[in-house]
């Protein structure tokens, strides 16, 4: 019988993701942005937000201007598989930088990847929790309202953030990092491509192989359903924006779809669902940004109640 770790590892390796998304990418040095920062927004590069691992930074862009009140915060997470990316990719790293010429206090972050058996997609949920905690222990320094505070993400960035906005604290997935004292929760969610659920398969190109490993019973269905941000709908779960394309391969647009269909059931107010139908795929948000990104920038405005200061 496998392990529970030995069980995830094998679940994230059987999503296909394209060659692209495998590659490192040439990412820009602390200077390179520092060159090309907005009007009025300060850049803090590589902050631990927690001592003993490489993975476990962030950057930070805020508005220099610290302004009469504490200010929203955004958290952006790179997505890759749970096994790839990385925190300056463009589509993580511009949008924290644009964020914080608008108002808002903005992290871009890193966590630890699926590189061997040793890590599993629970450990990037504790991770991003981490970070979470720790903005939220520093929020007097960084002039954050620890009330209004969002996550978003594509893909395996977009399952970590809906875990930010759903999974409860009581549910043991705070890991032992510092700053327990702090919640991890999210205040609102803006998510694309969206992995909601481990118990069924991620794609349709999947299925086989997930049939294949699933076959002796599901030995390992609670842990599964512990990362599976389906098991956490309910009434309060917070204000999400979804984007899906009808014909992802990577991520079936079935795993939003059910997942949509469980929260309107479980009677949350405020969900939000886009379903393109252009084939895009799992690209796109980035595909249809001129669509996208003002939807979400609208949707933090909302929901983080943006204010001028």
């Amino acid at each position: 019988m496998k392990t529970a770790r030995s069980t995830l590892f094998v679940i994230a390796a059987l999503i296909a993701f394209p060659l692209t998304a495998q590659r490192q990418l040439n990412l820009p040095t602390d200077a390179q942005i520092r060159e090309r920062l907005p009007q009025g927004v300060t850049f803090m590069p590589d902050i631990a937000y927690r001592e003993g691992n490489e993975a476990w930074k962030l950057d930070l862009a805020m508005p220099t201007n610290r302004g009469e009140s504490p200010r929203p915060a955004i958290v952006f997470i790179h997505g890759g598989g749970w096994r790839n990316g990385d925190k300056r990719a463009p589509s993580f790293l511009n949008p924290t930088l644009e964020y914080a010429s608008k108002g808002y206090v903005c992290v871009t972050v890193n966590y630890r990847l699926l590189k061997d058996e040793s890590t599993n997609i629970g450990h990037c949920v504790q991770d991003v929790k981490n970070a979470v905690r720790w903005l939220r222990a520093h929020a007097e320094k960084f002039n954050v309202d620890p009330n209004r505070i969002g996550a978003t993400g594509n893909s395996a960035g977009a399952h970590l953030s809906v875990m930010l906005g759903l999974s409860p604290k009581k549910k043991g997935l705070e890991g032992d990092g510092p700053y327990q004292e702090f919640s991890s929760d999210v205040q609102a969610v803006a998510a694309s491509a969206t992995p909601t659920s481990f118990l069924i398969p991620m794609s349709d190109r999947a299925r086989g192989r997930f049939a294949a490993e699933m076959k002796n019973g599901n030995p390992q269905r609670e842990a599964l359903q512990k990362i599976s941000p389906i098991s956490y709908v309910s009434a309060d779960t917070p204000p999400l924006l979804l984007f899906h394309e009808a014909s992802d391969k990577t991520v079936g647009v079935y795993q939003s779809d059910t997942f949509v269909q469980a929260l309107r059931e479980a009677g949350a107010a405020d969900v939000n669902y886009v379903l393109f139908g252009d084939g895009t795929g799992h690209g796109t948000f980035q595909r249809n940004i001129a669509v996208t990104e003002p939807m979400r920038e609208a949707f933090f405005a909302r929901t983080l109640l943006l204010k001028e200061n």
